[in-house]
């Protein structure tokens, strides 16, 4: 094993250097410093400490090397400009399949269907949901996070599958949120021995010590279930004849009425899959932070309701075309995409082949993460970063900070490609929140408003969500209710 381990570590072969980074100790590397929570931000601190401005860091676990970038300039040169070189994927532990290939018409088959244009096709079906989510709050506030989550799942399903949705405890909206969370684990660092040990792939499933196998097995199937279940829906309301508009049936059941190849019936599959998976969660965290955010902050979310009320007014709810009138609204929802980072790191990349960048060799085969946090909490381009002040974004375009959209939703070939359709979810549960109900910190057991300074926290995933604590929705004029009641009953 020591000797497997020797031919395997990238430093005892070349020479060359990699990116400065902490050593750790022989064979373990970093395993035992290594944070098991939020180690985004010690990325961060790490690449303060041994970075010789290149925005780059190196360190492996257990042999396994890894390469952070911290910068978003080396990430303008590495994930857009190489993104040939760092696009590729590991997703379970004995997978060890190359995405470029689909990559390429996955994001094409995404690309015409959920560009900037054809994503407003869509803003009916979200503002109707936003209604829905209005009314449910209006019944039962106490269960906030789990209408958004409705909201969320309900509109994925709708455009990829022309699935409804019926109610926050659907089987679907179950099933991904299980999805996502065996997708944190695979991908955390240093946790599969298999990537230290690749010999370790070809023992038996039954050997001792193959526990990693069978587990990839079960999440394998679990995460291809995920897909297959709502896909096999499709094809079955195809065979019916009454199958819904929707991504899935618009290729499964062509105008033309020309038979559909396996290959494509398969990347139809995944595509749909990923972007049930993928965009469901990123819009909750987004949400969900939001109005924790806002219980911290009356202040902003003052100005933020005196903006909608001076443009909408009192007799309507927002809707997507009032975007472009609401810029405080809009510097809101991007600081909250900066202040809580949505996907810290990403998903973890993998080098196609050795590269060299400033000097630096970046190895085959080494897992590459960007830290999107760090870029975005770069105090340098973000100043008093941990402060939430959407202010950082108003003004005349060229004296704003950044746009963290650039980052947030990921970049280069691995860049969220539903970005438009996350974007307008997000916009209009915001604006409609904001136009109907105050949001304010809850209260203790003993009914009393808390005063106590809440501590901030986020979880450790893919998709990582603020820790929540107790907040109160309270509708902002005793007409709200109707407002609500009578738009939803339009739409029934």
């Amino acid at each position: 094993m020591s000797s497997q381990f020797l031919l395997s570590d990238p430093i005892r072969r070349d020479r060359r250097p990699l990116p400065s980074g902490p050593k750790g100790l022989p064979l373990l590397g970093v395993a035992l410093e290594h944070p098991k929570q939020e180690f985004w931000k010690a990325y961060a601190r790490w690449g303060k400490e041994y970075d010789n401005n290149s925005g780059l860091i190196s360190f492996h676990i257990l042999g396994r090397r890894i390469i952070v970038i911290n910068s978003r300039q080396m990430a303008e040169t590495l994930l857009d400009n190489r993104g040939a070189i760092y696009s590729d994927r590991q997703t379970l532990p004995n997978d060890v399949r190359s995405y470029n290939d689909r990559l390429r018409d996955y994001r094409r088959l995404m690309h015409q269907d959920f560009n900037s244009r054809e994503s407003t096709k869509y803003w009916q079906l979200q503002e109707h949901e936003a209604i829905v989510l209005l009314k449910s709050l209006l019944d039962t506030p106490e269960n906030i996070f789990e209408h958004i989550r409705r909201f969320s799942g309900a509109v994925i399903l709708k455009i990829a599958y022309g699935y409804e949705v019926k109610s926050e405890h659907d089987r679907l909206m179950a099933l991904t949120k299980e999805g996502m969370r065996v997708a944190s684990l695979a991908a955390a660092p240093g946790r599969w021995l298999v990537d230290s040990f690749p010999i370790l792939r070809y023992i038996p499933r039954w050997f001792p010590g193959a526990g990693f196998k069978r587990k990839a097995e079960r999440w394998g199937e679990l995460l291809y279930s995920q897909s297959l279940i709502p896909h096999n829906f499709v094809k079955k309301e195809i065979a019916a004849g009454k199958a819904s508009s929707s991504f899935s049936s618009k290729y499964l059941c062509p105008e033309n009425g020309e038979s559909v190849s396996a290959e494509l019936e398969d990347l139809v599959l995944w595509t749909s899959g990923a972007l049930f998976t993928g965009g469901s969660d990123t819009t909750v965290s987004v949400v969900q932070t939001f109005v924790l955010v806002m219980a911290l902050n009356p202040d902003i979310q003052r100005l933020a309701q005196a903006e909608i009320d001076r443009v909408i007014g009192h007799d309507r709810l927002p809707k997507m075309t009032d975007c472009e009138d609401l810029p405080y609204v809009g510097a809101i929802i991007k600081e909250t995409l900066r202040w809580g980072t949505v996907s810290p790191l990403g998903l973890p990349r993998s080098t196609a082949r050795e590269d060299e960048v400033m000097g630096y060799k970046i190895p085959k085969g080494c897992v590459v993460f960007a830290n999107i946090w760090a870029m975005l909490h770069d105090e340098s381009v973000y100043p008093d970063p941990e402060k939430f002040n959407p202010s950082r974004f108003m003004g005349e375009k060229q004296l704003q900070q950044p746009d963290p959209r650039e980052l947030a939703f990921g970049r280069g070939r691995r860049a969220c490609p539903g970005q438009f359709i996350a974007e307008a979810s997000v916009f209009i549960q915001v604006a409609s929140l904001l136009a109907t109900f105050d949001i304010r910190k809850g209260f203790d057991d003993d009914d009393i408003q808390s005063t106590k300074p809440h501590i901030i926290g986020f979880t450790t995933a893919i998709v990582s969500f603020m820790k929540p604590f107790k907040c109160k929705l309270v509708p902002r004029r005793k007409e709200i209710r109707t407002l609500i009641e009578d738009a939803l009953a339009e739409i029934i």
